[in-house]
């Protein structure tokens, strides 16, 4: 089953039997089979037409808008999820403080755990001795997070640490010169890696929703992340566990050179989320060109495809399929049916 990334500026998508073509004026860029999508995600300016959105919300195909930068507008929603109980459960259970942090240590392990991995993986042929340091901080962290059992508070404190630690290291993992980085920024990113990541984070973040929104979860209820209003606090806890492995994806774009510095645009596009704010509409510092949007989604969907092993349940699942069974593994939890167990990169 495919996910679908729209990104042509300008274009319009129309329907035509059960294809979707996508015209820039007069001319058609491209078209599709929906028979095995489920799901399209619409990034920037682009317009669907009436029959078109029809159509998706008919066959119930998920589709996503996003910002050319990787911001989430929304999606078409037809019908939400039936089980009215599940979330009734979700609820009460995140009603207790003490559930609550319980759930919160459980991303928050994961989290660190699979980004001493992706340090361990590329500390086999980088031998630099800011990711020896930061590796044996960070496995300090999770030592004492895997004996504690600490209030949210006192975790966000640690998780706040072990992040400032994992960044450190940024420079000695990105081997291309042409893309240095001197620390996590965003709301834009202000740079190329920024850039990157806040992508492929939105692109993470819209796949968890999804599975969310599959199991009938409230996404906007969660534990790790504070409620705040329009704020999807259940899929930013889930995606916690899955960050390294974007994380590693945009390290090996920049430095296999997939990536380049051509693939970018300086203070082109609007930045739709400061425009409000702003009357001037400021420019993004930086975006990507069509050509470099291409070879990110490509790769995203690579990543989504790709297989790995679990222990629970236990097998080789595609990425995709993990995500969901994160979410259903949740659902249960919130049922008392099964303890939660987060996703271990292995």
């Amino acid at each position: 089953m495919a996910v679908v990334y729209v990104a042509d500026q300008g274009s319009m998508i129309c329907k035509k039997g059960d294809r979707l073509y996508v015209y820039r004026q007069q001319n058609l860029m491209r078209w599709f089979h929906t028979k095995d999508v489920v799901q399209l995600i619409i990034v920037g300016n682009v317009a669907l037409s009436t029959p078109t959105i029809t159509y998706l919300l008919k066959n119930r195909i998920d589709t996503v808008f996003l910002t050319y930068y990787g911001k989430y507008k929304g999606r078409l929603v037809g019908e939400f999820g039936k089980n009215v109980m599940l979330r009734v459960n979700q609820f009460d259970y995140l009603r207790n403080p003490d559930n609550r942090d319980l759930l919160a240590n459980a991303f928050v392990r994961a989290k660190i755990a699979n980004s001493l991995v992706l340090l361990q993986k590329r500390l086999k042929r980088n031998k630099a001795q800011p990711l020896k340091d930061v590796l044996m901080k960070n496995q300090a962290i999770l030592e004492l997070l895997l004996h504690s059992l600490l209030p949210k508070q006192a975790l966000l404190g640690y998780e706040g640490i072990a992040a400032k630690n994992y960044f450190s290291a940024f420079p000695a993992l990105i081997a291309n010169p042409d893309f240095p980085f001197s620390g996590r920024n965003k709301r834009p990113p202000k740079d190329e890696v920024n850039a990157l990541l806040s992508l492929c984070y939105t692109f993470l973040m819209n796949q968890v929703m999804c599975a969310a929104y599959l199991c009938g979860l409230d996404v906007y209820y969660g534990s790790l992340h504070d409620l705040d209003y329009g704020r999807q606090s259940l899929v930013l806890d889930l995606m916690e566990e899955f960050r390294p492995l974007v994380d590693n994806l945009v390290i090996s774009l920049i430095n296999k050179k997939e990536i380049r510095l051509e693939h970018f645009l300086y203070n082109v596009l609007p930045d739709e989320e400061s425009a409000d704010a702003y009357p001037a509409e400021p420019l993004l510092p930086v975006s990507l060109s069509k050509d470099g949007m291409r070879i990110v989604v490509t790769a995203f969907n690579k990543l989504i495809n790709s297989k790995f092993t679990l222990k629970d349940p236990p097998g080789e699942w595609s990425l995709k399929d993990i995500l969901t069974l994160q979410a259903r593994k949740l659902a249960a939890h919130f049922q008392n049916k099964k303890e939660y167990t987060s996703f271990l990169w292995l």
